[in-house]
Order: C-alpha cells, then structure tokens, then sequence
C-alpha cells in the first residue's frame, strides 16, 4: 500500500490478532506508520480510530437498502422477544390476553428502525396500543416491512417520522403514556463532533418526561449500555435524573432464555410518584450492580409504580435460574471449606458471598410440614429471592 509491502505494515503482528480486533485493512494501512508496532500500541491505536468513527457516526448514511433489508431479516425474531420484555416493564400486557374492554394508550418506540419493534406492540391483544415509531435513517423508514406494520388494525399503525434521539422530541407536552426503545439509546452514551454524550442524553430525556402524560406508565430503553464503557449506565442515570425522573435503573434480563444477557434502562416519571428509592439489587447480576425483572416485579408492586407483567412462562424460567443460582452458591460455599477440594473453573467466594450462602442454605433447610406441596414451593422461592434481592 502506497509502496510498501503488505508485510511491512502489519511486521511483528500476528494476522489473526488483527482479524479477532475486527481490524478493517485500509484503515490499517493509512493509519500506521510502516514500522514495528506491539499489540498494546496496535490495541490503543484501534481504540482511538473506534472512537472518532462513533463521533462520526450517521445512521442515515450508514443503513442503505442493502443493509437494512439484512439487519430486518436478521432481527426478525430477537426483536419481537426484546420489545415484548420492554413493554412489559412498561406495564404493558403481551402474553395474548383478549381484555374486554381493552385499555387505549399512546406509545413512542423511540429508534424504532424498520417498524419490527413497533409491530409488537401493534399486534397486542390485551390493549388498544397506537404507536409512533421515530428513527434517524430514512432508509430504515422507507423499508418494506412498514406496509405490513400500516396493514394491522391498531390506531396509528405504520405512523413514523424522521427524528435525530440527540435532538428533543418535536411532539407537544403531555401526549404519551409510555415510551420504548430497542436496540438504539446506547448510541447516545458518546460524544459526538459537536455535543457532549450528557447533552445528548438530556435532549432525549428531558423532552421525553415533558411528552408524557401525568399517570404516565414507566419507559423502558433495551441497549447495549454495559458494553459501551464501565460509567455509561452511571452517566445515562446522573443526566436523566437531573432532567426529574424519579427512577433510572439498570434491569439485566435474559431474555432469550439462554445465558446471553440483555440490558434493559428502567425509568420511572418523577411527576408520578416520589421519594421511590432504589429498587433492590440481584445477586445473579452482581458483576454489573443490576436489578432484574423478577425484583422489579416485586418492587413495582410494593411501590404503587405501575406494576412490571411478565408473562407466564418467563417468570417462571426466571424463577428456576434463580433456584439453579442459590444451589450452585451453597455448592461452592461447600466446597470452599473442604480441605483439598477442587473448584474447575469457579472463583472462591468472599465475606459476602460466603454470608449469603449461609442464608441461602438456612432457606433451604426450613421445613413447613404444615403446608401443601405447591404453598411449600412457593414458600421456599419467596424466601429465596428475599436473599437473592438485596439492597
């Protein structure tokens, strides 16, 4: 490139490390001089062209035809199962209860892309759901999957509009009941050329909370936010609470019902209620300082917050990993205190992990002779997620 060998450029770097960095090769080649780099140098290097291309970053330029066409078709399933888990945290019913008579709100699915996100909440039985969708792209906006959103019989279906998340909302005051997000806010955690990523995030929340409603239903944004840096989750919290939300917290679902983890923006209208502290901490996402949705369930309910309505079988499958954890965490503990005894590939407990196996194994070991098979279950999972569900 530019007269020099290939080989010269990327001397003293293995190619698969550059392949396993995601390395785009032009870009390689301009950026680094022709000598000997280290794969730390070649690391930070990267880093810093990451950085400019996410301040750079145009959503209308970068989804063409082509590429949204293959991002539908791909997210095609993982979609619905994300907006289904947003709404309800929102304390929307999706498990396909056909309510009579059925509840009339306003949504916004803020990002809303090709209309997959906004099609969910279109098809739901339990309510009367007229939504608007906004996003940046123009092409995502012109994609054919929106003839089938408009072609459902829910108010307002297929209503959408070109709108920039870092910009306040142009909708008057007062017109929402609740608002949603997919795949999208996450973008808005970095600084760009001209704004800082707080006034970024402040133009949305701040003209959000004036779009909604007084009795408002709380909003959920699903986004990468933990992928993003370390203080992204820290950052979006400070500015939106600044901006008067009461709440805004970070639920990490699995929504998939596999291990993958999926993060969830709780937040709750400071108009609403009050003085709501912060809702409980989950032991099984601990490395992130998360909450989950079974806790919020709880939480939301204790509160008088419009309550989290998860469907049937995810709280279930919630409730069995969270059986599945307090097992393997008195396993552990076990094995800790046995002289000699191997761990594979876990991690020794500390002071408080070892504590909250002692009470976790006290849980276990209550007997209620007193009580039917099925109260007895339930007994034992309450208290449980009593442990698990700390402050």
């Amino acid at each position: 490139h530019n007269g020099h060998p290939m080989a010269m450029v990327c001397k003293g770097t293995p190619w698969y490390a550059l392949v396993r960095l995601g390395t785009p090769w032009l870009a390689l080649c301009h950026s680094l001089p022709v000598q000997r780099r280290s794969l730390g140098e070649l690391r930070q290097q990267m880093e810093a062209w990451r950085e400019g291309g996410r301040k750079t970053f145009d959503a209308d330029r970068y989804y063409d035809g082509d590429r949204t066409a293959g991002y539908t078709e791909h997210n095609r399933g993982p979609q619905e199962t994300l907006a289904r888990r947003a709404l309800q945290l929102c304390s929307v019913q999706t498990d396909g209860v056909d309510a009579t008579p059925k509840e009339n709100l306003l949504a916004i699915d803020l990002g809303c892309g090709s209309g997959l996100s906004t099609s969910t909440a279109c098809r739901l039985k339990s309510h009367t759901v007229g939504t608007i969708g906004v996003d940046l792209s123009s092409e995502m906006l012109r994609s054919e999957e929106w003839a089938e959103v408009a072609s459902l019989p829910a108010p307002l279906a297929g209503e959408r509009l070109r709108c920039n998340l870092a910009q306040p909302l142009p909708f008057r005051s007062g017109v929402f009941d609740l608002g949603y997000s997919i795949s999208a806010v996450h973008y808005l955690v970095q600084d760009s050329l001209t704004k800082t990523a707080e006034q970024r995030i402040s133009a949305l929340t701040s003209s959000l909370r004036r779009c909604m409603t007084p009795g408002a239903r709380p909003c959920t944004f699903q986004a990468y936010m933990t992928r993003e840096s370390d203080a992204a989750v820290e950052t979006f919290s400070k500015v939106a609470k600044r901006d008067g939300w009461a709440v805004c917290d970070l639920v990490i679902d699995q929504a998939h019902g596999g291990s993958a983890e999926r993060d969830f923006l709780y937040l709750v209208n400071g108009s609403s209620t009050e003085d709501l502290g912060q809702p409980p901490r989950c032991a099984l996402y601990g490395h992130c300082k998360a909450t989950c949705a079974l806790a919020m369930e709880s939480w939301t309910r204790s509160k008088g917050v419009p309550p989290v309505l998860l469907d049937g079988a995810h709280r279930a499958w919630l409730q069995r990993e969270h059986d599945r954890y307090a097992r393997r965490m008195i396993r552990l503990h076990k094995r800790c205190a046995t002289e000699g005894a191997t761990l594979d590939h876990a991690s020794p407990l500390g002071d408080e992990g070892k504590l909250q196996a002692d009470k976790l194994r006290a849980v276990l070991e209550v007997d209620e002779p007193a009580q039917d098979g099925e109260a007895k279950e339930e007994a034992r999972l309450r208290r449980i997620l009593q442990v698990l569900h700390s402050q």
